[in-house]
């Protein structure tokens, strides 16, 4: 059975289930090349999903989808006056959302307002083939609960909005899933104050700094701790947590929100903006929590949603007394929608107990790209070098000072690079931050993320049972062991944090025996490892697009399974035509 899940709003993209185990994953980003690009109905990641699996159209049993962007033509009724809505299907390319359709009409049946028919007809799919709808949120939450193997736990979701609710919270309890907060309702209801959303606020935050709200807000979390929270305990006297679990606000509304921060923030440098709302997010989600755990005792936590992004607010929940693990799903915002839809309609067919239920070991769900097809797209403005041990030949280009990119087999689901589509470099000077930012043309104020490897994890970083299955997928930060900072500079924040990810030979041969032969090279047991990607690009995805990198001197070389690729010809240095340094020439 093949269930395709959809989401049509910002961060889109599609996934792709045979039977209970994921076949695919694509961001609509990684197609079109535009960050994080949503608002499109035709996607192109479709017809990428199948294409991974290998799967034609007519063979999808199930279509799951939030209720966001549907092309006119497929809603039987709308809330518009008759001429307006007839005028609008002649372009055939305006899209609605539906759950604001839902909501002007009152009603949470999508049947009585999506033609089915019309609907399949504009995907071009089978006309027996089911198309289901699920809520945003519980798509969300649903993530983290497959990819737990948990007996009980509360799983969490708190974003800027979607089906009209901004935070939700779900029981794993004897074998059934009860949703204690977040219900469906709530589309119909808003009964949810936007301003009690710590998610709107952090994204308020991230343009009064002058960064893209929706896209900046790591830039926030690293800035943070280079200032004072001078606002925090201001913040975070607005929010109102009930017994019951509910978040309210003094405020009222997005807009009284928004003023509310432009008038604590006037005179502020930007650092203790950025230090006043990361304190202020964490403190409230902290007390949200506990108040949740009074009435619901568990010590396991899954959390979904944009706000749990936030790696440093991920840590502090998983440091709260009695907590035994905590799990962040790796596609936490929007882009993990799709998974989560067609997890719902899993969860529909077969409920919790027949839903496989287990932890995730690797997220290469984009397509397998070889390292032949690496080595047969470079042309002549490339050097190719076969290797039958280009691991060790990587890490003794990097243990001399170079920079180089893996390019190994399927990309990420998620918004972090995880060893399919990584820079890695020495983390031994504190300087190649610098550096490799110019190169890539990116401004950012905390460091970059170290790899360990699984036997050594635990040595180099504050890593235990609570954090350990976060860690495999660098969705939250860890103190570094004191004896360590000092050799591992370039991965180790102002505040003495890291954000580590713990890798294992089984899933990613290449990416960790380069590591391997690096610590026996020189000593020290991390790698430096960035997304492979510039600045306000999304991360590389084809063998044409890491090319291009190492044309453009982003890298000093690109390691496969096959070999490595240098440029033919040195760049210029500075001052003669390069505008992002001398590269490094150890080739």
């Amino acid at each position: 059975m093949y269930i395709l899940g959809i989401h049509t709003g910002h961060d889109a993209g599609a996934a792709l289930f045979k039977d209970q185990q994921l076949a695919a994953f694509c961001k609509e980003e990684r197609l079109s090349r535009i960050k994080n690009q949503g608002g499109v109905f035709a996607l192109a990641s479709i017809d990428e999903v199948l294409r991974i699996a290998g799967v034609r159209r007519e063979e999808i049993d199930v279509v799951a989808m939030t209720r966001i962007k549907i092309p006119l033509s497929a809603y039987k009724r709308t809330s518009r006056p008759a001429k307006d809505f007839v005028d609008r299907l002649r372009d055939g390319s305006r899209l609605r959302n539906l759950y604001r359709e839902m909501y002007r009409l009152g009603t949470l049946d999508e049947l009585s307002v999506i033609d089915l028919p019309a609907l399949r007809q504009a995907m071009r799919l089978r006309e027996d083939t089911g198309i289901e709808f699920c809520n945003h949120h519980k798509a969300h939450i649903l993530c983290s609960l497959k990819y737990t193997d948990w007996q009980a736990g509360l799983y969490l979701s708190v974003d800027g909005g979607g089906d009209h609710a901004y935070y939700s919270a779900y029981e794993l309890k004897d074998g059934e899933l009860i949703c204690h907060l977040g219900e469906d309702e709530i589309l119909l209801t808003e009964s949810q104050n936007p301003a009690s959303s710590v998610a709107l606020a952090y994204a308020y935050t991230t343009a009064i700094c002058g960064f893209t709200p929706l896209r900046h807000e790591g830039k926030i979390t690293g800035l943070a701790a280079f200032g004072k929270p001078k606002a925090a305990d201001l913040i975070r006297a607005q929010y109102l947590i009930r017994d019951n679990g509910h978040i309210d606000s003094t405020l009222a509304g997005e807009s009284e929100l928004k003023a509310f921060l432009e008038e604590t923030f006037a005179d502020m440098s930007r650092e203790d903006i950025a230090a006043s709302i990361q304190v202020a997010a964490e403190e409230v989600t902290l007390d949200w929590i506990h108040a949740l755990r009074k009435r619901y005792p568990v010590t396991r936590l899954g959390l979904s949603g944009g706000l749990f992004s936030n790696v440093r607010l991920n840590q502090r929940v998983a440091e709260l007394p009695g907590i035994e693990e905590v799990f962040i799903f790796p596609g936490m915002s929007d882009e993990g929608l799709p998974v989560g839809c067609a997890i719902e309609s899993l969860l529909r067919r077969h409920g919790v107990g027949g839903l496989q239920r287990r932890r995730i070991t690797d997220l290469y769900c984009g397509y397998p790209y070889s390292g032949v097809d690496l080595m047969e797209a470079a042309d002549s403005r490339f050097r190719r070098q076969l290797e039958n041990e280009p691991a060790l030949v990587a890490a003794r280009l990097v243990a001399e000072g170079g920079i180089g990119a893996i390019f190994a087999g399927a990309m990420e689901l998620g918004p972090r690079a995880l060893g399919g589509r990584s820079i890695i470099a020495s983390p031994e000077k504190r300087e190649i931050n610098d550096s490799l930012n110019r190169r890539l043309e990116r401004t950012e104020f905390m460091p970059f993320a170290p790899y360990v490897l699984d036997q050594d994890a635990e040595s180099v970083f504050d890593i235990d049972d609570r954090n350990r299955y976060a860690c495999r997928f660098m969705t939250i930060t860890t103190g570094v062991r004191a004896a360590w900072r000092a050799a591992i500079p370039a991965v180790v924040h102002v505040d003495g944090t890291a954000r580590p990810q713990i890798v294992y030979r089984n899933d990613n041969p290449l990416y960790y025996d380069i590591l391997l032969h690096f610590k026996q090279l020189v000593g020290v047991p991390c790698l430096v490892n960035t997304s492979f990607n510039a600045h306000e690009e999304p991360i590389i995805n084809t063998p044409q697009e890491a090319l291009q990198a190492l044309a453009e001197n982003r890298i000093d070389f690109l390691v496969c399974s096959r070999g490595l690729v240098f440029r033919a010809r040195p760049s210029l240095p500075e001052g003669t035509g390069s505008e992002r340094g001398v590269p490094f020439q150890g080739a």
